[in-house]
């Protein structure tokens, strides 16, 4: 099999499958796993619900949200990414009185890649993958929520693979009885081993968010039908390896730094309707969910149009929620 193709082959797989390029994906760059939410309630707020409790999805945007729950979760989730890309969800989290844990998996890949030298028949197939093993702990200290997640990083391009690793910290916090909730974090501090020539830059990004209950009403004739209506408000700012520097000054000039705002209507505590915005370049500029929870399980379904011709994601995820 010739160097030379395989590593074309693996450059432009690069930017179909993960969609590492800006103008394909939106903001992403690098290892674009990390910066696409693994659950489907985070797509269908666009992922601005930095500052909303997920569980162990926590650990990729905010791990100081761990202690934000009101209950432990197992959860799960399965997207279906544009060019036929598969990406899986897995996690555990543990909530405590003044602490938190979690531990997840979280892979996306694409079989039977097709390679050629020339035109014609191909010389067989493989597969590309990546895999990100993770664990976070979260603790509160004077009503501030403080956490750090430690995410373990596998990519494989036949016949290449690398490994890595990212850490992320956060703290948020809540007030106006809890009315308004606020945080920030550093997301994907790390690195990657060379794979094949170079290695896969990360991520990296500072992260804050805003969520503010808008509306809380109970119907004087229907009681039982509470509406719930909360905002979310993201602010992204890529770092590092995702910066440019200005030749002049040499400041950092951040790129594609951008906002993603959410909007969540919660109706009799059971049916929740979601939809998220994103500025700046994207080809993913809304998105829309839906959700169902009932006792102990939450349902949740996204959908992402691209306006590009790439498609449309699907994302479902399960929630079960123990004491």
């Amino acid at each position: 099999m010739n160097k030379y193709n395989l590593s074309l082959s693996t450059l432009c797989l690069s930017l179909i499958i993960i969609v590492h390029s800006p103008r394909i994906h939106g903001q992403d760059a690098g290892l674009a796993l990390l910066d696409i939410s693994p659950t489907a309630f985070g797509l269908g707020l666009n992922e601005s619900g930095s500052i909303k409790a997920q569980g162990a999805a926590n650990m990729y945007q905010n791990p100081s949200l761990l202690m934000s729950a009101n209950r432990s979760s197992v959860s799960l989730g399965y997207t279906q990414w544009i060019a036929e890309t598969s990406n899986l969800f897995g996690g555990y989290h543990k909530l405590k009185e003044q602490s938190a844990f979690a531990f997840s998996f979280y892979s996306s890949g694409i079989q039977d890649f097709e390679q050629r030298d020339n035109p014609g028949p191909s010389n067989g197939v493989f597969s590309v993958q990546y895999l990100s093993i993770s664990a976070g702990y979260a603790r509160t200290i004077k009503g501030i929520h403080l956490g750090a997640s430690l995410h373990y990083l596998s990519e494989e391009i036949y016949p290449y693979r690398s490994n890595g690793y990212a850490v992320n910290f956060g703290a948020s916090t809540s007030f106006a009885k809890d009315r308004i909730h606020i945080g920030s974090a550093i997301r994907n501090l790390g690195q990657m081993e060379e794979l094949d020539i170079q290695a896969t830059p990360l991520p990296k990004a500072w992260i804050s968010g805003v969520a503010i209950g808008l509306l809380e009403w109970d119907p004087p004739k229907n009681p039982e039908l509470p509406l719930f209506i909360q905002t979310y408000i993201d602010f992204v700012y890529p770092m590092g390896d995702n910066a440019l520097v200005d030749d002049n000054d040499n400041s950092i000039i951040p790129t594609d730094a951008f906002l993603t705002i959410g909007l969540d209507i919660l109706i009799a505590e059971t049916l929740q309707l979601t939809t998220g915005y994103r500025s700046g370049e994207t080809a993913r500029p809304l998105s829309f969910g839906l959700g169902i929870e009932f006792n102990d399980f939450a349902f949740n379904y996204a959908l992402v149009p691209f306006e590009t011709g790439f498609g449309t994601v699907h994302s479902v995820g399960l929630r079960y929620f123990f004491p």
